[in-house]
């Protein structure tokens, strides 16, 4: 598994940014299975979370949410791209952890999965070949999005806060990062 891990991505005034509008009473949340489909093991009480799509290209059709100023501060960080999917996922913590199923987020050719954690808690992504990342505020990993990947809960907090994406950068981040 090749995956490029940056931790304190932004400033602590942008992520503390980031933090207020997403907790705030006002921003919007959907309430969506993790994952769509059956998925031995993972009880369907157990396949919800919370959800805001900021942005997704499919089908030729676009849709922008009126919150993507909100992460503006990570977009920018990667450059030229074309984003396919912003999405942000707020996972319940649980008494135990759950690991949702294997799975790519895009089948796009030459795309990148980015997942930005946003707060600190003892959920992870797990990887097909058994590599863990931990959920670590301010951190993020990119990997080629045919690598298949799960999320899993935490039992340490009262949620887990992650932004998802799905993007085909101009530059290559997985390389030495140029740009600073």
């Amino acid at each position: 598994m090749t995956a490029r891990i940056i931790d304190a991505l932004l400033s602590p005034e942008a992520l503390k940014g980031i933090l207020e509008a997403v907790r705030s009473e006002s921003f919007p949340w959907e309430r969506s299975e993790i994952l769509r489909g059956h998925f031995p093991g993972l009880d369907p009480e157990d396949n919800l979370q919370f959800v805001h799509g900021f942005y997704a290209w499919r089908n030729r059709s676009l849709y922008r949410s009126p919150f993507l100023p909100v992460i503006a501060p990570v977009l920018n960080w990667f450059g030229p791209m074309r984003l396919i999917k912003a999405k942000l996922n707020r996972t319940p913590g649980r008494s135990r952890h759950l690991e949702y199923g294997l799975h790519v987020d895009t089948r796009h050719r030459n795309a990148l999965t980015a997942i930005y954690y946003l707060n600190d808690n003892n959920g992870y992504t797990l990887f097909e070949d058994g590599t863990r990342i931990a959920s670590v505020a301010n951190r993020l990993v990119i990997f080629n999005a045919n690598l298949r990947h799960t999320g899993a809960s935490c039992t340490d907090s009262s949620a887990r806060l992650v932004l998802n994406l799905n993007l085909i950068p101009d530059l290559n981040p997985m390389q030495a990062d140029q740009r600073r």
